[in-house]
């Protein structure tokens, strides 16, 4: 079997480059967006694959073609999810056989191709099927507009807190921008809003992850605690009840660091004056993504971060998450600039991200 990929700054365009080299048998593999890397080659990548005629049965069958063979169906049975989206596009297509019914097709690829999950992709593509009979919109802003309904946001963290400090920590797997982040809500949260800050950390398994913290209260003038344990870390909490914000950094927990992380996540799943939030990089795979938040779902975390948007050409994943397990997202960051790179999580801005081309940028001109 033979598979490539093809780039054009359309779907469709690629998929005719695919048939006019692979010809018309070629199959339909795959569709997403350009990574970076190839985005000046266009900014759809689609892959297909097309299928040797098989060898007469009387043909020699030696060891090297056995193998490979072997590798072929084994291929064959990794893509079977993502030609699934293919034929639920086709679905589409034959069930509707119209204009209308081609739109939602066309629809249903260009969503796919921004890693949106295909159960999801079906359920909004039917809504938008029902909205047909009842406004005039085009479909382009209809997709939006079913789009920017389901993205969910949550602006409290940054927000003061009644009766006391507002405690946020921060949870996640190693390299997600924790201690990075903690400085930069440091900054915004803090310091511009002009409130008493004080940053803790549990940060007991890097060597160099508290002194890093260390370093950034020092230069921004703030409070900062070192702990070891849950009971050191209630004693402070109770200590800083005058402090207007408090900001906890954790370690990094791997798969296999799990039960370290049990007593915190206990202790910080029942204070309901502490807002606990997941950091995931955008750059993870989306069933990385899947995995790390059913692993952090110890900690009950009130709200996503996503950081690393800079390396991604694509939100799709994180904003099926979201509305799969009924999360908020409540931070974006796009780079270790300290405080630039980080924003609130706005429906405007998630949406932005999941439809850039065509209404967000009619939105932004109006």
């Amino acid at each position: 079997m033979r598979i490539k990929s093809f780039y054009a700054d359309s779907v469709e365009g690629a998929v005719a480059l695919a048939r006019r080299e692979l010809g018309a048998d070629a199959m339909l593999v795959e569709s997403r967006r350009a990574p970076l890397e190839a985005r000046h080659l266009g900014h759809y990548e689609v892959v297909c694959a097309v299928v040797p005629e098989p060898a007469p049965e009387n043909a020699d069958t030696p060891p090297e073609q056995d193998a490979r063979l072997a590798r072929e169906l084994a291929d064959l049975r990794k893509q079977l999810e993502v030609m699934g989206k293919t034929i639920t596009r086709s679905a589409w297509s034959g069930a509707h056989g119209s204009p209308a019914g081609a739109d939602l097709a066309d629809y249903h690829m260009r969503l796919a191709a921004e890693d949106i999950e295909s159960g999801l992709i079906q359920e909004m593509l039917d809504e938008v099927r029902r909205r047909q009979a009842n406004t005039s919109e085009s479909f382009e802003a209809m997709v939006a507009t079913v789009l920017e309904k389901r993205i969910l946001v949550d602006s409290a963290l940054a927000a003061p807190a009644a009766g006391g400090p507002r405690i946020v920590a921060l949870v996640g797997p190693p390299g997600a921008g924790k201690t990075t982040m903690i400085a930069k809500l440091a900054v915004t949260c803090g310091l511009t809003a002009r409130r008493p800050l004080e940053m803790l950390s549990m940060d007991d398994y890097r060597v160099s992850g508290a002194e890093q913290l260390r370093s950034y209260a020092t230069i921004l003038g703030a409070g900062f605690q070192t702990l070891d344990t849950v009971s050191s870390l209630a004693q402070a909490l109770q200590a800083l009840q005058g402090k207007g914000l408090i900001l906890i950094d954790t370690a990094g927990y791997g798969p296999r660091d799990m039960d370290r992380a049990t007593d915190l996540a206990r202790f910080l799943s029942c204070r309901t004056d502490i807002s606990t939030h997941l950091v995931l990089t955008a750059t993870m795979k989306p069933a990385d993504l899947t995995r790390v938040a059913e692993r952090f779902g110890i900690f009950r975390p009130a709200s996503y971060v996503f950081t690393r948007l800079d390396e991604t050409g694509t939100f799709g994943a994180e904003f099926s998450l979201s509305v799969r397990t009924g999360k908020p997202i409540s931070l974006l960051s796009s780079g270790q600039e300290i405080p630039d790179d980080v924003e609130p999580a706005t429906r405007a801005r998630i949406l932005s991200l999941l439809w850039p081309h065509t209404v967000c940028a009619a939105r932004s001109a109006a």
